[in-house]
């Protein structure tokens, strides 16, 4: 019985997804591109039903299930898609110690996965934020904010927006 717990949480995060193909199906957070200097980047952010209000809101806690993708480009004009990072909020236990996120970073049709789950160099990054979650909602709405981007006018049903 002392194994089966850990090795429930190790058979868990294998089924994790491998496959993000629909990343670009989800709510488009940002308006325009935005320059992220920890990917080297320029990025987009998209996000699941369950983060979306909690990305927005700047929640200090995220629902178990939300999903953020950044599609990382190289240019600013977007001709050129590197690759897909996401992090995915994981069931508590997961990995309590860095706030139970998955990471993924995927090619960019989102049908191959080059690394998944807990990756030490995006773990390290947002521990910078730990207290926002993990997250960097606060710097990123600042910035879309800085164009002058009224959310109150765009933020979909999310209802109806996503099953």
């Amino acid at each position: 019985m002392k194994f089966l717990f850990p090795m429930l949480f190790f058979i868990v995060s294998l089924l994790a997804q491998d496959n993000y193909e629909n990343w670009d199906k989800h709510y488009k957070l940002t308006p325009t591109v935005i320059d992220s200097e920890a990917h080297n980047a320029y990025i987009e952010i998209f996000t699941n039903k369950k983060a979306t209000l909690a990305y927005i809101n700047k929640e200090k806690k995220y629902p178990i299930g939300a999903i953020v993708y950044k599609p990382l480009y190289q240019d600013k004009g977007k001709k050129i898609l590197v690759r897909v990072v996401i992090m995915e909020k994981m069931y508590k236990g997961y990995d309590s110690e860095n706030g139970d996120w998955f990471y993924a970073v995927s090619n960019p049709k989102g049908d191959d996965v080059y690394e998944k789950g807990k990756i030490q160099h995006c773990i390290s990054c947002h521990k910078l934020v730990k207290e926002a979650d993990y997250m960097f909602s606060k710097s990123v709405m600042k910035k879309i904010d800085d164009v002058n981007f009224a959310f109150e006018k765009v933020i979909p049903d999310l209802e109806l927006y996503e099953k």
